[in-house]
Formats: C-alpha cells, structure tokens, sequence
C-alpha cells in the first residue's frame, strides 16, 4: 500500500467496505435461503411420501411384482420423483431402475432411511446415489396393511439437483448483484475523484517546480479547504526561498566578482587537502590547473613544500593560524603564499591559499643589488688605475716627460670614463625622477638626427664608417622632449659606431608603425645573440665582443637602459631585430617609436 496512488487506495477502501457491509448480509440470507430451500424439498419429499403412501393403501395394487414396479414406475414419472419399495430389506420395485436389474441391486436394509423407517420414523437422507449417480433426498416410512401389498419399507427420492439449481441461480443473482454494485460504487469513486487527484496532481506539480528551483510558481487551485494549510505553507515556503535565494545569489555574485577580480591567486583545499576551487587570477600562474580539480597540490603545482604545508594545516586540529612561505616557477616568477586554515560549516577543517605576485619586487631588489655592484665594479676599476698611476708619479716620477705624459693621459682617460658613467647616472636618474611620461611637445626628429650625425661625424670618419640619412625630406615633427631625444639617438649612434667593423655604413631611416612613427639605426656589426635581446636594455649588461672588448671601448652598459627609459617616458617602446644578414649572422636594428604631432593635434579637440 505504500506505492499506492491515492485513488488506487480510495478504490480499495471502499471495495473493502462495500465487501464489509455486504458480505454478512449475503451470508445471512444465502444460508438462510438454502436452508428454507431444503427444507421446502424436504417437505416435498415428505408430501410426495403422504401421497404414494396413500395410493398404496386406498387402491388395490397387484401382487405381482413386475406389475407392481410398472404402476410405481408410472406414478414416479407423474410426481417426479423415484419411489422405492422395499421388503426385508430387498427391493422389489423401483421406478427408477429397469425390473430386470432390480435384483441385482444391493440391499438396501442397512441404508439410513430405511433403517430409521424400520424403528418407526419417518427416515430423511441425502446422499449420492450410485445407482442414479447424482445426489437424492431420500424419505422412508414402513407401511403396514396395505391393499394387496406385503407390509416394507416404502421409500421416496427426489433429486437435490432440484433444490440446487434453485440455490445456484439464487447465489448466481446475488453474486451478479454484488459484483455489479461494487463495479459501480468503484466507477462512482473513481470518476468523483478524477477532480479531486488532478488538483492533487497538479498541486504535486508545482510543489515539485518549487522543489527543482521554480521558486516563483504558486499553487492557486487546491482540492478543498483541507489542504489550504498546506497551500499557504508551500507558498509562503516559496516566498521565503525565493527571497533567500535572491539574497544569497547577489551576495554570490558579489563575492565571484572579488574573488575572480583579485589580481592575487587564490585556491582552496578540501578536507582532504585535494583542490576545491580556485579563482581566474590563479590560471595565469598556473597554466591548466582548470583540469586539476580534486588534484592534490604536488600533482598541481610540482611543490613538494606547498604540498607539505597543506596537510600540515589540515591535521593541525584546533590551532587556526597560518602559515608564510616563498617560492619561484620555472618562468623566474616569484609568490609569497600564504596559507589559512579554516572550518566548512560540516566543521571540516580546509586551508585557502593566497598567492601574491613579488616578481617585480624580487626584480627590482635584484636591480638594485646588481646596480650597487655593478656600480661599485666600474667605478673600483678606473680609481684603482688613476690611484696606482698618481702614487707612481708622487713616489717615483718617471725621468722622462714622454713617460709622464703617457701617465697623465691614462689618468684623464679614466677620469673621463668615470665622468661619462656618473652622467649616464644622472640622466638616468633625472628620467626616473620624472616619472613615467614627460612633457611633450612637438619636435623635428630629422633636425635632432641631423645634429646627432654631425657630433658623431669625427668619430665615424675614424672608423671609414658612412653615416647614411635616409629619413624622408623636410621635418618629421613628433612628440618629445629634445634633449632626451638627442640623449637616445646619440647613443644608439654611438653604439652603432662603436661595434661596426671599419669600412662599413650606418643608416637611419623612419617608417610607419601601429599609428606612430618608428625611427630606426642599422649598423653592419657582429649583431645580437637571441639570448641577449632583452637583456641588453638592462644596466651594467653589456655583450662581450671578441672583436671589441668593453674593457677596451669604455662602456660602462648604461646608454641602452637610459634609451629604454627615455623612449618609454614618451610613450613609445624601442627594441632590436638582429640579425638583418642570416647568412652572416651579422648586423642589427634599433627601433624607436615616437607619437606623431599630426595625429596629436587631429585626436585634440579644439
């Protein structure tokens, strides 16, 4: 009955009931009628007796018993029924058997009607008889002076087949009518309660769009005011869901938002220190780990000490503080991480994990590491020769003016190198003092370019070298700042100089790019390895040449990083592509991009 729909259960109870209220009275009257309908054959049979009985005894009867068993034979079929006739327990007539079998017939002295007949009653039996193979009613009584007739037993049967077919039919009307009624209080229930299960139905229904997240839906038809507690619990139920919901789905939405617009990476374990969630900004620091759900953070991460760390926490048990740890990724990345338990609200204790991105720091601590070294290397160098040469000339002047000479030259020359490499501090320094962009204004390049050649022009004709301009005709007005700009080209003129083998050409030449205008200086040098593109706008980085040394031409690495920050001042970027002869391998190209004023002046509004 559990799985039992309501109207299936409706059905059943009342078939039960009906079965309840109609059985009883069925059985009452079915008994009642069967024994009124037996007694009723029972009388016939007793009547039926009276009556054979009386024509025995009032009409003459022959003696003979072949003529007596026709007359009985006769008189059967008219009333009947069998009549018996029996004497000393032997039956001599019977108008049921053929008076040629007669004596074969057993004796019917010990049968219980005759017995009950011989002691002076009227006997009554039913039972099978074996003779007529169906079920009879017998009644017996003696007879005693009849008309002709030896004094016996004289017995009548009537078939119970009578009585029965009268019961079968009666039982077969009643059952009919008691299959019926039920059919038809069941068709009655079952059609009175079509309305009353599709409102339950559809109650279900909307109860069950609740349950899967419709929260708006409300049941506005129920069946009855009996199930108007439940309608106003589910929809006040629905309300305050919907309300809840609403609620926890902004504050969701809010928190999504902090947490995936947090520049720091964030990830969270489980109880069982496998990966929970993790927020956008950690995908970028570790590329894949979207596939890493449920991973732990070793298989993640390949870090055995965050690994270590996590477990650690987890089966820390009530102490709740974190931990603070370092690490670097195979890309040079630095993270300081940090790792704090906490308790779900099962009470399982999990650990989030914040990492912050300290590359820039670890950088520029680097930086600034390598420039107080480096800084201290270049300036230790000249003082150490202009210190030994001036403690030769105090202490052991040379004898010869020639020889002076040489080492007052060697001095200058060591001072000089040391004037240049505080300048290209200082420029560097007053660029970074400027901060990130300065003022610009408009300025002619091809003017600027012009001054650079001449100032270098000496230099280069020391060398065979042909400065080649090949910037276009008339000014190329940019934004910038002139000195700073006569800074960068002097230096990559310079430089282009410096490394070009004698005999050659540098070349300027300017060409569109991305909407600015990118001014570039080729040279025919040894070029730049590809591991060294990058770096060479480093401070203090400097490519050793076979052909020439930096010992030998005084560089001190500042001129590349001192363009970089000025070009980057002015919004541009500079770089190299080397090398421009693959076969050689030789020759590289600076590029610097600046703003032009022409498409300044259009993006200014008047």
């Amino acid at each position: 009955m559990k799985n039992f729909s309501i109207r299936n259960r409706l059905l059943i109870g009342t078939a039960l009931l009906l079965l309840v209220t109609l059985l009883p009275p069925f059985y009452y009257f079915d008994n009642t009628l069967r024994g009124d309908i037996m007694s009723d054959a029972e009388d016939r049979a007793v009547k039926g007796l009276d009556t054979v009985e009386h024509i025995l005894k009032e009409y003459a009867l022959p003696a003979d018993s072949n003529e007596l068993d026709a007359r009985l034979t006769r008189l059967g079929e008219r009333m009947g029924m069998r009549i018996t006739y029996i004497v000393d327990g032997i039956v001599i007539a019977d108008s049921n058997v053929p008076i040629e079998d007669i004596p074969s017939l057993d004796p019917h002295g010990g049968r219980p009607e005759v017995r009950q007949a011989l002691d002076g009653e009227t006997g009554l039996e039913i039972r099978y008889s074996t003779t007529l193979k169906k079920y009879l009613i017998y009644v017996a009584r003696t007879v005693h002076g009849a008309n002709g007739l030896q004094d016996g037993v004289l017995r009548v049967a009537i078939p119970v087949s009578v009585a029965k077919e009268r019961l079968d039919r009666l039982e077969s009307g009643m059952t009919w009518m008691f299959l019926i009624v039920i059919l038809a209080s069941s068709l009655i229930a079952y059609f009175s309660t079509r309305p009353l299960l599709r409102s339950i139905i559809e109650l279900a229904s909307t109860a069950q769009s609740i349950g899967q997240g419709h929260y708006n839906r409300r049941i506005r038809e129920y069946p009855g005011t009996e199930f108007k507690p439940l309608v106003d619990a589910i929809n006040g139920m629905a309300h305050n869901i919907e309300q809840h919901l609403s609620m926890l789905v902004d504050q969701k939405g809010r928190l999504e938002a902090v947490f995936n617009g947090m520049n720091e990476g964030v990830m969270v374990f489980d109880s069982a220190g496998r990966i929970h969630s993790f927020n956008k900004a950690l995908t970028t620091i570790f590329p894949g780990i979207e596939q890493k759900i449920g991973a732990t953070p070793i298989e993640a991460t390949m870090k055995p000490e965050l690994h270590r760390m996590v477990i650690d926490l987890i089966e820390q048990g009530e102490d709740e503080s974190g931990v603070r740890t370092q690490m670097e990724l195979s890309d040079s990345r630095f993270f300081e991480v940090n790792l704090v338990p906490f308790k779900d609200p099962a009470g399982a204790r999990r650990v989030v994990a914040v990492f912050y991105d300290i590359s820039e720091r670890e950088r520029l601590e680097k930086v600034r590491r390598d420039f107080v070294a480096n800084v201290s290397h270049e300036l230790k160098t000249p003082l150490t020769s202009i210190k030994g040469f001036a403690e030769t000339l105090i202490e052991s002047p040379p004898a010869k003016p020639e020889q002076t000479a040489t080492f007052l030259k060697t001095i200058l020359k060591n001072a000089n190198h040391m004037t240049k490499m505080v300048n290209s501090l200082l420029v560097l320094a007053r660029t970074q003092h400027k901060g990130e962009m300065t003022d610009l204004a408009p300025v002619d390049a091809h003017e600027v370019i012009r001054q650079s050649l001449r100032d270098l022009s000496h230099t280069a004709q020391a060398k065979n070298i042909t400065l080649e301009d090949m910037l276009p005709e008339g000014p190329l007005s940019v934004l910038g700042d002139r000195d700073g700009l006569m800074e960068v080209f002097r230096n990559l003129l310079d430089n282009a100089i410096k490394y070009s083998p004698a005999g050659s050409s540098v070349s300027v030449t300017a060409r569109p790019h991305e909407g600015k205008m990118a001014l570039c200086i080729r040279d025919q040098g040894p070029g730049i390895p590809e591991k060294a593109k990058d770096r060479i706008f480093e401070r203090f980085y400097r490519i050793e040449h076979p052909s020439e040394p930096a010992a030998k031409n005084g560089s001190a690495g500042l001129g590349l990083a001192i363009c970089r920050r000025i070009i980057k001042s002015h919004g541009g970027d500079i770089w190299v592509e080397s090398p421009l002869d693959p076969a050689t391998g030789t020759g590289a190209a600076f590029f610097a991009t600046l703003q032009t004023a022409e498409r300044h002046n259009a993006d200014t509004p008047e």
